[in-house]
């Protein structure tokens, strides 16, 4: 059961001061289209409203440029419905 409130309330936290960003990439098998990436996109922007977001629906990837910790990310896109799944090496 997936309760609406919750999906709907903020999950921002708390950025450090005087933290460097990173670059962060996600694969998301789902996100097949441009309706897909507004979801995801504005998932990662409930965590952190200052990243700086990149889709590439086709490659089905996602980049976010933040000063978090990549878990948190991770877990609202899982509740999003938008799981990351690493890529298989070749």
């Amino acid at each position: 059961m997936i309760d609406i409130a919750t999906l709907s309330t903020p999950k921002v936290v708390a950025v450090p001061l005087n933290q460097e960003n990173t670059m962060l990439q996600f694969h998301i098998p789902n996100m097949t289209c441009g309706s897909c990436a507004r979801p995801v996109r504005d998932a990662l922007l409930s965590v952190d409203p200052l990243a700086q977001i990149e889709t590439d629906t086709p490659a089905r990837q996602v980049r976010v440029e933040s000063a978090l910790d990549e878990a948190a990310f991770i877990a609202v896109l899982a509740e999003a419905g938008y799981p990351h799944q690493p890529q298989p090496r070749p």
